[in-house]
């Protein structure tokens, strides 16, 4: 591999710098870095830690915070306080010092505690004022909850428990938040999922069994990779402290290289950057998967013992063949089984019926779910026909058939699958050349290799496709489950708590839906082919108004058909302004906590640094309440600490110490294992087969959907398979018309629409921007520092142009997270198609096309 440093045409490294440097509007500012001014020394508060360097003043405290965005750092932080009041955050320890770090988000925090869109109060809308017009009244907390309660009775009466919908967003991970599920089972209210970067750990559920995580070697094992090949992932400002660890190991000798179509501040730091035409992942691990067999680069050991490959697949339904269909005496077995485990589960069913048809049914599923007859995969080994997990020396590239039907096995069909995805389909399809090509797959074979997967490549229709052939592709190679081998995004979450806290008050029987089926739902009234009206909306954790895709079919279509809107949350934000009733939340420091997942696999423990400002209440007291009008106030904890109490309890935290007791006594407790973490280990999978299942026997989709998959989707689903974006891809219609793809960046600045309000971070960064290509501008009259309108069919967003070359031509920039409010006019969100793979059911934000134009101050247009 080369060691120069490759950039587009023209662009040299000093340009690069400067282009990026005016465009994130860097200045200096005083307000946030005067909150880190050293002070006389004093003592520290409970259960802080004490950083060399700190000196506190005269009363001040310093108590455990943990930040929790979805940057998924969950750093340690400083909480001091002083007079009841927080004065500034700093860095605090973790056990593992390479975890110990801060960004300037996390200095930032006083400012978003103390911040004028702080909702002080619960408030209704005025009465006879248009949503979003900003007119409100103030009422007590007795009256926001008697009306939640006396609306959701309402609507349960007239038209069901499901007609109550409860939405959250994908900042979950608080574990006082378990609350609301409680909650919404306890009243069998239907849950609305967000779909955010949904795609890559679905496929990773599918071919790897992660049930949702990303995993992957945890980053500090970075060091241990030959090479470090990042996909769609712009470290240095997305995850800015994973940075270290990518620079450590590169002065350890790893090589970068960077994957993206667009020359991000990472490929400034590779060894090699390859720009690739945005959406076009799928295609080049495709082509890989193609050169492996080409090359004869299967680890055959691997392949053989930890994938599916050896096994055979029939013609006629896609399925595994089992062995007690090639064996007379496994059948009769089989039929035995099932008939003991069928009186069995009846039996268990009938002794449960007195807690209800549910309850017995989910006993009688159980009984028949631990009693299955273990029907063992057919592999071929030495021409015969054996259980798979006895076989010795498979056959790969076996066929067979069984009465009358053939089969084949999964390495077969992969191979066959692939054939197409030559070097030359591959740069067609890429704009990779053909040479550049070949040296990536010499790198991707010299292992071992860390294929570190942001969420760039995931974020196109085609975006389930890109992981699931990522892992096809280190599966067969045998790069992965030991150091310095891996695939994928990073982000862990823990089983060690008492799972039964979320139904500890009924089991609900509403079902779920995706946020991007909402608006179809509303203006049908129909769930998969049934009546399913829903009039009310409770909105948590979560901002769909400015991070679900095409906003304004949410105002046009799925907010007229709401009869009740609610938000609860710290801030008001863009889904507050059009609710009906919002309620004022704790902030991460008013109130006791624990983190439950993130990137350093460990449960941390936040404490409550002040008490709660103006009327905010937590989560936990917001249920409490609610459950209490319908009588069911003794079944949820009235404080954060009882619920912690409950939820961090049972054998699986005894076993590892992760009890409330023990996490807020040491501050942090470890839930993975080893360190540094590595999944797949032993080449041992959580699936049903207990191997990497790059062959999806039964291809589920993520959730249940007013659109399923067709039979012919599911022939082409069990195998990764390309197909171009839905719109940003030449030949689609929508690009015909809007030739610039539009493709979102997550800032240094905000997390989704996190700190969009935070005024130190508005001086560095003050208003919404876009970044263009100069040639693309130049056709089309625009100049730098011009307002542009971006726009298409579904909406436009008002932004100040930055021309920059590390822009790939034909494409556009913009960092994410704006609230509509501080646009000119139109939001990012108005722009992105809400359309979805059927089985990954992801928000596409980078299958998004545009065009864009000066903008007149007034227009219509």
């Amino acid at each position: 591999m080369s060691n120069e440093k490759t950039t587009p045409a023209g662009l040299t490294r000093r340009g690069f710098l400067k282009t990026t440097v005016a465009a994130m509007g860097i200045a200096a500012t005083g307000s946030m870095l005067a909150g880190c001014s050293a002070e006389p020394e004093l003592a520290v508060g409970e259960g802080a830690t004490y950083v060399p360097g700190q000196v506190l003043s005269e009363g001040e405290q310093i108590f455990r915070g943990t930040c929790r965005p979805n940057c998924f750092g969950f750093c340690h932080l400083n909480v001091h306080v002083k007079d009841g009041r927080i004065i500034k955050t700093s860095r605090g320890d973790y056990d593992d010092p390479r975890y110990s770090r801060i960004c300037h988000r996390g200095l930032s925090h006083p400012q978003r505690v103390y911040n004028e869109e702080r909702v002080k109060y619960p408030m209704r809308r005025v009465e006879g004022t248009e949503r979003g017009a900003g007119q409100w009244e103030r009422i007590t907390w007795d009256e926001a909850i008697a009306e939640i309660v006396s609306k959701i009775q309402e609507y349960r009466e007239a038209y069901g428990p499901g007609s109550v919908a409860v939405a959250l967003g994908s900042s979950l991970s608080s574990s006082v938040t378990s609350s609301y599920t409680r909650l919404l089972q306890a009243l069998s209210m239907t849950m609305v999922l967000p779909s955010y970067d949904q795609a890559s750990s679905w496929a990773m559920t599918r071919v790897a069994g992660t049930v949702n995580d990303w995993r992957a070697n945890e980053r500090t094992d970075l060091v241990n990779a030959k090479t470090i090949v990042a996909w769609g992932a712009n470290i240095t400002d997305a995850q800015v402290q994973q940075w270290h660890f990518v620079k450590e190991a590169m002065q350890g000798g790893t090589k970068l290289v960077v994957i993206d179509p667009t020359f991000t501040f990472l490929a400034a730091k590779a060894d090699k950057w390859v720009p690739i035409r945005p959406g076009a992942d799928t295609a080049l691990l495709l082509g890989t998967i193609n050169e492996i067999f080409a090359r004869d680069a299967l680890n055959v050991p691997y392949v053989q013992q930890h994938t599916v490959a050896p096994f055979l697949v029939r013609s006629d339904t896609g399925r595994f063949l089992r062995y007690s269909e090639v064996s007379p005496e496994a059948a009769v077995a089989k039929a035995a089984q099932e008939a003991a485990a069928q009186e069995a589960a009846l039996a268990a069913m009938q002794s449960m019926m007195s807690q209800g048809q549910l309850v017995a049914g989910m006993a009688y599923q159980a009984v028949l779910e631990s009693m299955a007859y273990d029907d063992q995969p057919v592999v071929m080994q030495g021409g015969v026909p054996v259980e798979a997990s006895k076989a010795t020396d498979p056959d790969l590239l076996a066929t067979f058939d069984v009465q009358g039907v053939a089969c084949e096995t999964a390495l077969s069909l992969l191979k066959d699958s692939v054939a197409l995805f030559t070097p030359e389909k591959v740069a067609e399809l890429t704009e990779i050349p053909e040479n550049v090509f070949a040296e990536l797959v010499d790198i991707f074979l010299d292992q071992p290799v860390t294929h570190y997967v942001g969420y760039g490549s995931q974020a196109y229709a085609n975006g389930l496709q890109t992981t699931h052939a990522g892992m096809t592709m280190c599966g067969l190679i045998g790069n992965l489950g030991y150091p310095g081998a891996s695939y994928g995004a990073y982000w862990v979450s823990s089983t060690a708590t008492n799972m039964m806290y979320n139904v500890g008050a009924g089991i609900g029987t509403s079902p779920m839906i995706v946020d991007l089926d909402l608006a179809e739902v509303m203006t049908t009234g129909k769930f998969q082919g049934e009546d399913y009206p829903i009039k009310m909306l409770y909105v948590f954790s979560g901002n769909p108004i400015n991070c679900s895709p095409d906003t304004n079919r949410w105002l046009t279509e799925v907010l007229p058909r709401l009869d009740f809107i609610v938000t609860a949350d710290p801030m008001m934000t863009d889904t507050a302004h059009v609710s009906d009733l919002v309620l004022p939340v704790c902030q991460w420091f008013e109130l006791e906590d624990i983190t439950n997942m993130g990137e350093t696999g460990c449960f941390n423990y936040s404490e409550k640094a002040i008490d709660p400002l103006y009327e905010s209440k937590s989560d936990v007291e917001i249920c409490h309440l609610i459950a209490t009008g319908f009588g069911l106030g003794d079944y949820f904890p009235k404080t954060s600490g009882e619920a912690l109490a409950q939820i961090h309890a049972g054998e699986e935290a005894e076993a590892i110490g992760a009890t409330y007791e023990n996490i807020k006594q040491k501050k942090e407790v470890r839930f993975l294992d080893g360190s540094p973490y590595i999944p797949f280990k032993d080449g041992v999978f959580a699936t049903p087969s207990g191997r990497l299942e790059f062959y999806a026997e039964d291809p589920q989709p993520r959730n249940a959907s007013n659109h399923p998959p067709t039979a012919e989707d599911m022939a082409l689903e069990h195998l990764p398979h390309w197909f171009a974006p839905f719109h940003a891809w030449p030949e689609s219609e929508d690009y015909q018309k809007y030739p610039l793809v539009c493709m979102s960046e997550r800032p240094r600045f905000r997390v989704h629409s996190q700190w969009h309000s935070v005024p130190a971070l508005r001086e560095l960064d003050p208003e919404p921007t876009v970044k263009v290509n100069p040639i693309d501008a130049e056709v089309r009259g625009i100049e730098g520092g011009m307002y542009v309108e971006c726009y298409n069919d579904l909406g436009r967003a008002v932004a100040r142009v930055v021309l920059s070359e590390a822009v790939r031509p034909g494409t556009l920039v913009y960092p994410k997270g704006w609230h509509r409010s501080q646009f000119k006019a139109g939001s990012w969100s108005e722009l992105i198609p809400a359309d979805f793979d059927k089985y990954a059911m992801n928000s596409s934000f980078m299958d998004t096309v545009c065009e864009i134009r000066p903008w007149e101050e007034g227009s219509d247009r």
